[in-house]
């Protein structure tokens, strides 16, 4: 390759992957209102890097302490000595007396109901959550609050507030108790439009999914044959022109309209990412008969998100970024001490990873947790282990006498089996561990996949950058760090 035109691929390669860096890694106030959050800033944080959020669910018959005392302790109030007559004590709530006799049953059907929540959080792709019974009748349940850098250090005025009102939705969403109906408005006193002689709106569906395309979110509800035929029927005698979903007395945001026609036995929804989510999960659980039997705070019109600080302290996003970014210095430093210029060339590529991968927990909105930085490490080391096994492979072949091209393409050819392998094998257990488990682990996995997948790429890219700019030296040799031997025909 001619020397200009490799400086010129050099200069394009490094600017390219210096301008990302800084958009990945640098924030800026843009006015005096507007700010720029870089791309690592803007990455959704577990919550162990930013907290939890949680809400307390007290069942139909059950009060908080602050709730009974805010009447009780006011002489004033007229339900005073209702209050003192209708509620006991227990624990730190109070439950209506009527409620304690039956003890047993009240305190199953609240842990029923505990079980049936938790089933549907568990579709919400958290990182880490729970659903537990506290003080035996009220659910707890604890989700990570999702902040990003910028969020949770408030240098975006709206998305800390955007954030908790998402939970808030979510939470209250899926918490709902009562059966899928349609009615003709908006409002809990809407009348339902399903006639008797159907035996449930529920019945008419196989379930509910979400789904994405083009950057569209979508609920997608499911008929069998029973209600593709019926809902037909329904939608064309619409009296008023428009029939609204139902979970119990609460309306879930979708409808459908007089005139529609149903097609493929399917009804689709488009809106709000976080919206579709919420209301499949809802919908399918509905649908499968998960049906609560209890209802919670006035279904969820009186719920209180409260949020936690994290569990490693307030300082530990900055501390984890210091680690990533001392974990990289590390990479650059070894190669460069080691491989002279050749390390600078894959130091380069080490920062191409790392911006890489940034990128791509940003668009595919993986939360990241200490888990999954730890995971992304392991990804850098993949690739650095990649290349300096061929490396010390391309070295093995100049002690022969080789030249430094040669050893190049004989060097990547011996180790191309290894390192295939080792990638394939971590390919394999990615995949599991994304598909497989939930939660943290599932976060993680889908890390480490994109990670290897970024590893072996690169490598191949590190030999193509290597080709480059080596070609604007002389001595291969020296460039590379290499000790060439000297054969006796050259004394």
């Amino acid at each position: 390759m001619g020397k200009v035109k490799s400086a010129i691929i050099t200069a394009l390669v490094v600017a390219a992957i210096v301008i990302l860096s800084l958009f990945a890694t640098i924030s800026c106030p843009l006015n005096e209102v507007e700010r720029y959050n870089s791309f690592i800033t803007s990455i959704h944080m577990g919550s162990d890097l930013t907290g939890e959020a949680y809400a307390l669910f007290y069942p139909e018959g059950v009060i908080s302490q602050a709730d009974y005392n805010s009447v009780v302790k006011d002489n004033d109030n007229p339900d005073k000595s209702e209050y003192e007559e209708k509620y006991e004590q227990h624990n730190s709530v109070y439950v209506e007396k009527d409620k304690l006799s039956s003890d047993s049953d009240f305190a199953e059907s609240v842990a029923k109901d505990a079980e049936i929540i938790t089933a549907r959080f568990a579709q919400k792709g958290y990182t880490k959550y729970s659903v537990s019974v506290v003080d035996t009748y009220v659910i707890k349940v604890t989700v990570p609050t999702n902040f990003t850098y910028a969020a949770y250090k408030e240098y975006d005025n709206t998305s800390r507030s955007e954030e908790l009102t998402k939970i808030g939705y979510t939470i209250n969403y899926l918490t709902l108790n009562g059966e899928i109906d349609l009615r003709n408005g908006q409002d809990d006193k809407a009348t339902s439009i399903i006639p008797l002689k159907y035996n449930g709106f529920a019945n008419f569906f196989k379930g509910a999914n979400y789904y994405a395309v083009g950057g569209n979110h979508y609920v997608r509800i499911n008929l069998n044959d029973e209600g593709y035929k019926n809902l037909n029927n329904i939608i064309g005698n619409l009296s008023d022109g428009t029939g609204y979903f139902f979970i119990g007395d609460t309306c879930v945001g979708l409808q459908i309209t007089y005139g529609e026609n149903i097609t493929n036995k399917t009804l689709a929804f488009q809106v709000g990412e976080n919206y579709a989510k919420d209301y499949s999960i809802i919908l399918d659980s509905v649908i499968q008969g998960n049906v609560l039997a209890n209802n919670y705070n006035d279904d969820g019109k009186n719920t209180e998100v409260i949020a936690t600080t994290p569990a490693f302290g307030e300082s530990a996003v900055i501390w984890l970024f210091v680690l990533l970014l001392l974990a990289l210095i590390g990479a650059i430093v070894i190669s460069v001490l080691k491989y002279k210029k050749l390390g600078l060339v894959n130091s380069l590529i080490a920062l191409a990873f790392s911006v890489i991968m940034i990128t791509a927990i940003l668009l595919t909105g993986i939360q990241l947790t200490v888990a999954g930085a730890f995971v992304l490490v392991l990804g850098l080391v993949l690739l650095l282990f990649s290349n300096f096994r061929v490396f010390e492979a391309v070295r093995k072949e100049t002690l022969t006498g080789r030249t430094v091209q040669a050893s190049v393409k004989t060097g990547y050819k011996k180790s191309l089996t290894t390192i295939l392998d080792l990638h394939i094998v971590i390919l394999v257990v990615a995949a599991m561990l994304a598909l497989i488990c939930t939660g943290e682990l599932a976060a993680c996995g889908l890390i480490l996949f994109i990670a290897t997948v970024a590893s072996y790429v690169l490598h191949w890219f590190t030999r193509f950058m290597w080709f480059v700019i080596s070609s604007l030296v002389k001595d291969k040799f020296k460039f590379c760090g290499y000790d060439r031997e000297v054969l006796d025909d050259e004394d």
